[in-house]
């Protein structure tokens, strides 16, 4: 049985927002099932702490919160899938609503970065098939965008369902058609937020239609909260946040 070990006092909730209520609640849910043996209030209290030690200039506070996590049962591929994002949406969320100072935002995404650095490198993975044999994925954080720990998340999940990523983060505009153009390309996925111009996205997904005329090219990100069909503006194939999803839309585009 999991054990509920918690990381010194109680600390106080953040201001969540309705958005993030939601994630919370499937958050529980979902960990609820991996980890039936561990009160749902552990689970969730994670966050809070998280957030809380992770918005200090303390890189100890990394290794005391992943050791605690890890005694208590939680795998480290289960903080990066859940823990990770769900904590980076507060951090955006608080700087949205001014109840987080801009340096607390700094600081916290920051040391997201580096903890998702200093998980084991089982988290990412394969599980089933061996590594790269399903093909290879690309995905694409356009040079001077600032959201590349998504990215990265994205690119451990899809290497622990076996396949080839290759992560071009902060890639500029002029190398993006011979980064995607290796046949064996199944798709492309285009890591988009809210900042970016649709037309700078438009430009972006025509740079990837020359190096690979054949792979299809998804967008996911926040951008897919804008009320519009994003991938019809911007000439993507599809727009969607969920990985599984999107790697079975490749698989089916590329199947003879």
């Amino acid at each position: 049985m999991l054990k509920d070990t918690t990381i010194g006092p109680a600390v106080p909730s953040l201001v969540v927002g309705g958005v993030a209520r939601q994630i919370l609640s499937v958050l529980s849910s979902e960990l609820r099932l991996i980890y039936p043996d561990m009160p749902a209030r552990a689970l969730v209290r994670y966050l809070d702490e998280m957030q809380a030690a992770l918005t200090q200039p303390n890189p100890k506070n990394i290794t005391k919160l992943l050791n605690d996590m890890r005694r208590s049962g939680i795998r480290d591929a289960d903080i990066a899938d859940f823990y990770i994002p769900v904590v980076a949406r507060r951090l955006g969320e608080g700087w949205v609503s001014d109840d987080m100072e801009f340096t607390q935002v700094t600081v916290g995404m920051a040391n997201l970065q580096t903890m998702l650095r200093t998980l084991d490198s089982s988290w990412c993975m394969p599980e089933r098939a061996p590594f790269g044999t399903l093909g290879e994925i690309c995905i694409i954080v356009p040079q001077g965008v600032q959201h590349s720990l998504g990215s990265s998340i994205l690119a451990g999940q899809m290497r622990r369902a076996g396949y080839d990523v290759h992560l071009g983060a902060d890639i500029a505009l002029e190398r993006i058609a011979q980064f995607v153009s290796s046949p064996a390309t199944v798709g492309v996925m285009l890591s988009a937020s809210l900042w970016e111009p649709l037309d700078f996205l438009k430009a972006v997904v025509k740079k990837i239609r020359q190096g690979n005329p054949w792979a299809p090219v998804l967008v996911g990100g926040n951008i897919l909260e804008l009320e519009c069909d994003v991938s019809a503006l911007i000439g993507a194939d599809h727009a969607m946040n969920d990985w599984q999803a999107a790697l079975s839309f490749c698989a089916q585009r590329v199947q003879p």
